[in-house]
């Protein structure tokens, strides 16, 4: 009887056991959720709290879908606007992205865009090339001595030229001809350039990533020979800017996003003496003039509220002059007042000086890259945007000799420093290249 009765006492003890074992279950489980809601509740209540605060000028969805994508970011947000902490700096410091390329991304900006390079990364540093002006016509200098040589590229660029510029993360020249088999040479003009289209993978092999086309020898062929070039690059996905079929494309800016930084490129022209080349219109091709700075001003307006740089690309100045001209002087500044962070300018063949205006760089004039059989100095301006938003500037001097442009040597890389130091307005160019602003 005892036996029967230890046992039912067994049997009733386990019994009681699991059934408290569940319940400890099931208030954990439940414990768990309201936790879980409470963090909820807790990450809503930042958005709902950020646009509380007076100095919050943020979208409700925006601020949403930042919840979403990056965790704690609101939080630290909600903090900064509190004490009157917040910079634009906030978001790449705390994302890896610009408010601005955040923005896009919210806005699914980057799907299937032609005219946008978007590069992922997180580096120290990135580093932006531009060069002067090209001519890879058959019907002029250098494509002659390129065949002749038959080393390819090697034939008119070093072997250390062509590494400098592959190491750049973007580089850009000026495309100064047409692509193209068609056309005839612009009546009563005394130079005129075409390139057989097969010619465009120089570019590549260069290291090429953007071609400027707002120039004066773009339409040299013609209308017919015009598309071709427009088409030979697009076919060959080279990015273009200055030029296209309409007013619209020729104003378009080319978007690059690197580093979590936005940068836009607009290129434009006021090059001739006697002007030529067309000025593309609502319905018909030219380049993108900017003879009256308005309308280039106004886009440059236009771009800045949409990205976090823009970079000025000019064609001007005085051909074989270094000394600069008036209007390069006061409207290289009106870009910068309109919003430009840099103005990069070439045409005249040879190097000029550069400037600083408010802490951001004018380089008025990069000459030739590799044109014709001259010998004239040149180079390329390196742009290196750290990751904190700074802005440092190099520049790699050359020579180009006999249709052949290599890099400069010690001895001429110190007279070339030394010339665009007493050309420039207000900087010097140290022993290593970097351009710096003089103070008084």
């Amino acid at each position: 009887m005892k036996r029967k009765l230890k046992k039912k006492v067994k049997i009733f003890i386990s019994i009681c056991l699991i059934v408290i074992l569940s319940l400890i279950s099931v208030y954990i489980y439940d414990f768990k959720k309201i936790e879980n809601r409470k963090d909820e509740v807790v990450k809503i209540n930042y958005v709902s709290e950020i646009l509380k605060l007076e100095n919050n000028s943020f979208d409700e969805d925006f601020l949403e879908w930042v919840n979403y994508n990056y965790d704690t970011v609101l939080e630290k947000l909600y903090d900064s606007l509190s004490n009157n902490l917040y910079t634009d700096s906030f978001w790449h410091n705390e994302t890896g992205n610009s408010f601005i390329v955040l923005n896009d991304l919210y806005l699914n900006k980057y799907e299937n865009r032609n005219d946008l390079k978007y590069v992922y990364g997180n580096k120290e540093s990135v580093n932006i090339g531009f060069a002067g002006d090209v001519s890879l016509a058959d019907n002029w200098t250098i494509m002659p001595k390129y065949k002749s040589r038959n080393k390819g590229v090697y034939g008119i660029l070093s072997k250390g030229m062509i590494k400098y510029m592959s190491e750049l993360d973007w580089m850009s020249v000026n495309s100064e001809f047409a692509f193209s088999n068609r056309g005839s040479a612009m009546a009563g003009k005394q130079y005129t350039f075409r390139a057989n289209p097969k010619h465009v993978s120089i570019y590549n092999d260069m290291g090429v990533d953007m071609v400027t086309l707002a120039n004066n020898h773009i339409y040299d062929y013609g209308q017919n020979a015009f598309y071709d070039t427009l088409s030979t690059l697009k076919n060959n996905k080279i990015p273009y800017i200055g030029a296209g079929s309409n007013k619209k494309e020729a104003e378009s800016a080319y978007y690059l996003v690197i580093n979590g930084y936005k940068i836009s490129f607009l290129n434009a022209t006021r090059a001739e003496k006697y002007i030529m080349t067309p000025d593309a219109k609502t319905n018909s091709p030219g380049v993108f003039r900017c003879y009256d700075t308005t309308r280039l001003k106004q886009r440059i307006k236009e771009e800045k509220e949409i990205s976090d740089y823009v970079v000025v690309i000019v064609h001007w100045g005085k051909e074989t002059y270094h000394t600069l001209e008036q209007v390069q002087l006061s409207s290289g500044k009106e870009y910068i007042d309109s919003g430009a962070d840099m103005v990069v300018g070439h045409h005249a063949h040879v190097l000029q000086g550069v400037e600083f205006y408010k802490g951001k760089l004018i380089a008025y004039n990069l000459g030739n890259f590799i044109f014709n059989g001259h010998t004239v100095d040149t180079g390329i301006l390196k742009w290196e945007l750290n990751n904190n938003g700074e802005s440092n500037y190099y520049f790699y001097p050359g020579i180009q000799s006999d249709c052949y442009t290599r890099e400069a040597s010690s001895n001429e890389a110190k007279r070339i420093y030394n010339n665009m130091s007493n050309w420039s307005i207000n900087a010097k160019f140290l022993e290593d290249g970097q351009i710096v602003e003089k103070t008084n």
